[in-house]
């Protein structure tokens, strides 16, 4: 056998000619022919013996991570998260959206509504109404709009103690039907409806914010009573009537529209907990409901 070295003939077994040579001309830096241990390591210091690109691998969508499917998540949470999302968070934060819009659509028109209560009328002189003058009572109501759209009040004598003189009277300037004359100062004064001992005929007339009854009664009369609409709800009822509707389809559009979500781009296990929060819990509810009412009979407890 030839005492060469592979490095200083043909080279490795496998490689081809010149490669060798080259590799150990690098690591031989003193050209002694030898290549010694702080050699080689001062050669790995300076560069990397590997050189060439790094490729990643590719699997069937061209992402390194794998494709979403019904094992993988979406937006970092896993199946059975999205799952609970699903069944609780969605119905609960669609709940909260409903009452925020119902509550918003009822102040719209609780604004606008006035009632009021006096049980102590005060007396106001005369009024003179179609040739006629009429006893006046004023009501001392509170927050009674300066206009209103209509009102509904009662006006009562209790007749008290033998309740032998009583009566009573009522007028809804919308829906009822009744006389309108003008009195004084320009003032329009509704008739009332009556029952009882109320000497003829009774006005009312909201104006300026207050509220004054005439009736050729002598006697103040006990209570009184109002209710009705400011002018300004008209404006607002097509606004609260559509926060109202919203508040209603909320639930419905919201579960559609999540559960199509889910199941085309979204986590099918969200879907499927939104349809088991609409399905699955109102049935095993009532199944509760059903088996505690069930032994209540039987344990002779009854209702």
């Amino acid at each position: 056998m030839s005492d060469e070295k592979w490095w200083e003939g043909e080279g490795a077994p496998g490689e081809e000619p010149g490669v060798s040579e080259d590799l150990f001309s690098k690591l031989d830096t003193d050209g002694d022919g030898v290549v010694t241990r702080d050699e080689f390591e001062n050669v790995m210091e300076q560069e990397p013996t590997l050189t060439g690109e790094v490729s990643t691998i590719m699997v069937d969508d061209g992402s390194g991570m794998g494709p979403l499917g019904d094992g993988g998540s979406v937006g970092g949470l896993s199946d059975s998260m999205w799952f609970v999302i699903g069944l609780i968070g969605a119905p609960v934060a669609l709940g909260v959206l409903s009452l925020i819009f119902t509550i918003i659509s009822a102040s719209l028109y609780e604004d606008g509504w006035f009632y009021g209560e006096d049980n102590s009328l005060s007396t106001e002189g005369t009024v003179r109404l179609s040739s006629e003058d009429y006893n006046q009572y004023r009501a001392n109501f509170y927050g009674i709009p300066d206009d209103a759209r209509w009102y509904s009040t009662t006006l009562d004598w209790e007749g008290l103690p033998t309740m032998a003189d009583w009566g009573v009277c009522w007028v809804d300037t919308e829906w009822d039907d009744h006389d309108v004359i003008d009195g004084d100062e320009g003032r329009e004064w509704h008739s009332m409806q009556c029952d009882g001992n109320t000497g003829g005929e009774v006005y009312v007339s909201l104006w300026g914010g207050t509220v004054n009854y005439a009736s050729k009664r002598g006697d103040v009369p006990d209570a009184a009573q109002i209710d009705g609409e400011g002018a300004g709800v008209a404006s607002r009822e097509g606004t609260a009537d559509a926060l109202g509707f919203l508040g209603a389809a909320v639930w419905p559009i919201g579960l559609v529209a999540g559960m199509v979500w889910g199941f085309t781009k979204g986590s099918s296990s969200f879907a499927y907990g939104m349809l088991a929060s609409v399905v699955v819990v109102p049935l095993v509810l009532f199944g509760l409901c059903v088996i505690m009412i069930v032994v209540m009979i039987g344990s002779g407890g009854g209702f």
